[in-house]
């Protein structure tokens, strides 16, 4: 079965790409402004485990074509993510090179390089754990994840042996804690943002649907109302974001209506949103920064400026970049069983 086009996932990926945005140009905006900005009660960043979800929800259908051949599963999924991640990695590289100064809180580390290109979760001198393109770090947990499933695949119940391993080694992060940078990050109970998409998966592959734009949005209000609710309490990250995030996905894949939903090309373009953002938000920084007054007025511009230049950016890369690499993906043959 090919992974669906469903309308409502569509629209969830360019909101989830672009509530990422608006997290990051906030901070930066109060971090420089040093202001307090309306909208800081939204968890915007939380956009991410939303992308999880999805991605759980997604990759259980699209490696139903791929029982029985997890390398040819892997593959088609690498030349899906890993083009344009490395382009914008090689940037970031490049800029760490020639502009060391204009890169924010990162530093050039031949090692931390190295496991970049290679998804090998790796700890910074702060200890955060994070490729040279910090976003990577949610490139690292899906290409995991996809290295699961292409394992799953070689089993006679795929579905179900990778649900048993996500769970395991949520478990084995919540009573061991491993200090090894690599063993922390994959037993991260994170992990299980994954598992909530494989069972709303299951749940529409059974029919478990009902299009119907009250229970959408009630879905959808719910999740927020959540995504609010939660994320000052001291839950683990996989209840206070990942729940509502599952009811959020929900409301998209099992509840919207069939019909087109608003923000396609936006979903289209919101993994290269996702990667290409942090670049139009420096740019923005280095240059627009100076230019406005340390005022409400000035953080506001710099706000809707910079957004609108991740977007035409994010678009841009999703047009001319993205969608070639794609095409070549849909040409490429994949690889033997």
């Amino acid at each position: 079965m090919n992974a669906p086009r469903l309308p409502g996932l569509q629209a969830l990926r360019g909101l989830a790409a672009l509530m990422v945005l608006i997290g990051h140009v906030l901070a930066e905006a109060e971090h420089y402004f040093a202001l307090p900005l309306p909208g800081d009660a939204m968890p915007w960043t939380r956009g991410v485990d939303i992308f999880f979800v999805i991605s759980g929800f997604v990759i259980t259908l699209s490696a139903q074509r791929y029982i029985g051949r997890p390398r040819a599963f892997l593959w088609r999924r690498l030349l899906r993510v890993a083009p344009l991640y490395y382009l914008f990695t090689t940037l970031m590289v490049m800029a760490l090179l020639l502009m060391p100064g204009a890169v924010k809180d990162t530093p050039l580390d031949p090692a931390q390089i190295i496991s970049s290109y290679t998804f090998i979760p790796y700890a910074r001198p702060d200890g955060r754990i994070a490729p040279v393109l910090s976003l990577g770090w949610t490139l690292n947990y899906e290409v995991f994840f996809y290295a699961l499933m292409a394992l799953c695949l070689a089993l006679p119940r795929p579905l179900l042996a990778v649900s048993g391993l996500l769970i395991a080694l949520a478990t084995l992060g919540l009573t061991i804690g491993f200090h090894l940078p690599p063993l922390a990050f994959w037993t991260n109970p994170l992990v299980l943002e994954f598992l909530f998409g494989i069972a709303l998966a299951r749940l529409w592959q059974s029919g478990w649907t009902r299009p119907d734009p009250i229970l959408c949005t009630a879905f959808l209000a719910l999740g927020f109302a959540l995504l609010i609710t939660l994320d000052p309490l001291p839950l683990p990250r996989f209840l206070a974001a990942g729940v509502p995030a599952a009811l959020i996905v929900a409301a998209g894949t099992l509840f919207c209506p069939t019909r087109m939903a608003p923000g396609q090309l936006l979903g289209d373009a919101s993994y290269a949103l996702y990667l290409s953002h942090r670049f139009a938000l420096r740019a923005a920084t280095v240059l627009l920064l100076p230019l406005l007054p340390a005022t409400p007025l000035g953080a506001w511009v710099y706000v809707g400026t910079t957004c609108l230049l991740a977007l035409g950016l994010g678009i841009l890369s999703h047009l001319f970049l993205e969608r070639p690499f794609l095409k070549v993906r849909q040409t490429a043959k994949a690889a033997p069983a």
